[in-house]
């Protein structure tokens, strides 16, 4: 009995391969396309990024914007100026392949190192280390030289800085200085 149901598993596992053998050409095309992803930014090389792209590529980030994929090369240039990515990784959560079509869930986890140098959050000088997680939807498109990202959508993540929860609007933002009416 555990023979056949042995052999049996064995029979539907061959099948399933020999049906459907571009949808594991396909998963291996687009977790290709996610280790050079992953390389350009590790490496903070953004530039690296356009390549991997359609031409009409969109990205929608966290704060509703849309952008293309050369303003999207530059604000990862403006977020890294003053910080070293020292570990990245992206996981497929989920994969929807359908014809040239995919539909792709990730998520990601990122340590970087920063020293700040105006001290907006310490002392001036003193070298931080910010870690981030977060979720990404990415829709794929088939091409002749291989799968490329037609869209991403960042989804609200988690920060934290030197192991403490951490929101990047306050680095951002300015301090708030209260003004009162001369002579009063």
């Amino acid at each position: 009995m555990k023979q056949r149901l042995g052999l049996f598993a064995g029979l539907v596992a061959s099948i399933i391969a020999l049906t459907n053998p571009a949808l594991a050409d396909d998963r291996k095309g687009i977790e290709g396309l996610y280790d050079k992803l992953a390389k350009a930014i590790l490496a903070n090389k953004p530039e690296g990024t356009l390549a991997l792209e359609t031409a009409d590529f969109k990205a929608k980030g966290m704060d509703g914007q849309i952008r293309d994929g050369k303003q999207l090369v530059e604000q990862m240039k403006q977020e890294s100026a003053n910080s070293k990515l020292k570990k990245f990784k992206i996981k497929l959560v989920k994969v929807d392949v359908k014809g040239k079509s995919a539909s792709v869930d990730t998520s990601f986890t990122g340590v970087s190192e920063m020293t700040d140098k105006m001290g907006s959050m310490g002392p001036k000088g003193k070298t931080h280390v910010m870690a981030m997680t977060g979720t990404a939807h990415n829709d794929l498109e088939k091409t002749k030289s291989g799968w490329k990202f037609k869209s991403m959508e960042e989804k609200p993540g988690n920060m934290t800085l030197d192991g403490k929860p951490f929101d990047p609007g306050r680095m951002m933002a300015p301090p708030q200085h209260s003004q009162r009416p001369k002579g009063r």
